[in-house]
């Protein structure tokens, strides 16, 4: 209880904010960089004084966001495997259908010949439709997480800066 005393009056303002109104790193980062540029200048040098328990409810604060870029990231390879998964079912089912179209026509004895090209044409479709999808769905996937990547590199890029700027 002694520590609750203890805190300063910009601490108590994060500690009574609702973590949604610190909707992205970014926003943190800001405020980091905001009280650095805010701090008392050290006579005689490029040094200054900060809040170290503002810094590290920030820095916290910051952590706790980061995770739900890298749940997007799962999210978003889910949703490439769920992509994969019905083109492989539907390609399954072109296939299958097909399959049944040939042995419908195999019966018929005097289109047998017809029956057969139809068939293979039906399945090379079939097969290029579901390579279709398929690339797609990587395309897909690959751009998303390439921007989710970007988006953590520069996070990680500005965090670094922010940590050498402190470190001094």
């Amino acid at each position: 209880m002694a520590d609750m005393t203890d805190r300063t009056d910009s601490q108590k303002h994060y500690d009574n904010s609702p973590k949604e109104d610190l909707k992205d790193s970014y926003e943190l980062l800001d405020r980091m960089e905001h009280s650095i540029l805010q701090a008392r200048s050290m006579p005689f040098s490029a040094n200054c004084i900060i809040d170290r328990e503002e810094f590290l409810v920030l820095i916290g604060l910051l952590r706790d966001g980061l995770p739900v870029e890298l749940k997007q990231a799962k999210w978003l390879l889910d949703q490439s495997r769920e992509l994969l998964e019905t083109a492989r079912q539907q390609s399954s089912e072109i296939v299958g259908d097909a399959q049944n179209q040939v042995a419908r026509m195999i019966d018929e004895h005097e289109i047998t010949q017809q029956s057969r090209l139809y068939a293979q044409d039906t399945v090379a479709e079939a097969n290029e439709e579901a390579q279709q999808i398929r690339e797609a769905a990587i395309q897909y996937t690959e751009k998303r997480l390439t921007q989710v990547e970007d988006h953590l590199t520069e996070v990680l890029v500005t965090v670094r800066k922010h940590k050498k700027d402190l470190q001094g």
